[in-house]
């Protein structure tokens, strides 16, 4: 065989073993994942419906902000189908508040009040994102929502509440989660852009 002819036969090869790659790569990304590892203990949950909706998200994201609203949109015309279940996945290398910003939804939580600080953050996330410290605003925002501040300063800094965000941060990192959102549906990794065609065919089911 001319030396030619291998330099052609070797490209073809490496092209065939590339696609393959490709090919079990995007396999690889769209199995299904246990359920019950992705949802967790449902700790942040909203609905009650069969297909589980879960998010990981980080609190300063400005694309988690974004979608926000039209997420709500798709959880208002799916409500009796969905189980909306949040997660954290504060990406602290690069959003230096995402951290505490996720506790202060866990000890919002603790005082029944997840929901209100985590719209609450979303709402006003240019305020806080960037302050050198937002413990003081972040206080604010729990008296705004009608929580008891003492105790959510406490809560704020407890173990506990570290090792709950801690928690869900260690499931992101074990199922090699590379930014936020990030949505599964029923254990399916589906980008946002899908993810109303995801549960619109599941709803059918």
């Amino acid at each position: 065989m001319s030396t030619k002819n291998i330099i052609i036969f070797l490209v073809i090869a490496v092209g065939i073993m590339l696609g393959v790659g490709g090919l079990l790569w995007n396999f690889g990304q769209q199995e299904e994942k246990p359920i019950a590892e992705i949802a967790g203990e449902m700790r942040y949950k909203e609905g009650s419906g069969n297909i589980i909706l879960v998010e990981f998200s980080d609190f300063q994201c400005p694309a988690c902000r974004a979608v926000q609203e039209p997420l709500t949109a798709i959880l208002l015309k799916y409500q009796d189908k969905i189980t909306m279940v949040y997660r954290h996945f504060p990406l602290s290398n690069i959003h230096k508040n995402a951290q505490i910003a996720a506790r202060a939804t866990e000890a919002a939580y603790q005082q029944g009040k997840f929901w209100e600080m985590h719209d609450l953050l979303f709402e006003k996330q240019t305020e806080w994102a960037e302050l050198t410290d937002p413990r003081e605003k972040l206080s604010e925002y729990a008296g705004e929502i009608g929580m008891e501040k003492e105790k959510f300063v406490s809560d704020l800094e407890s173990d506990q509440t570290k090792q709950v965000v801690a928690n869900d941060l260690l499931v992101a990192t074990r199922y090699r989660l590379t930014g936020t959102p990030t949505f599964f549906v029923n254990g399916i990794k589906t980008e946002f852009t899908q993810l109303e065609a995801r549960i619109a065919e599941l709803s059918k089911e």
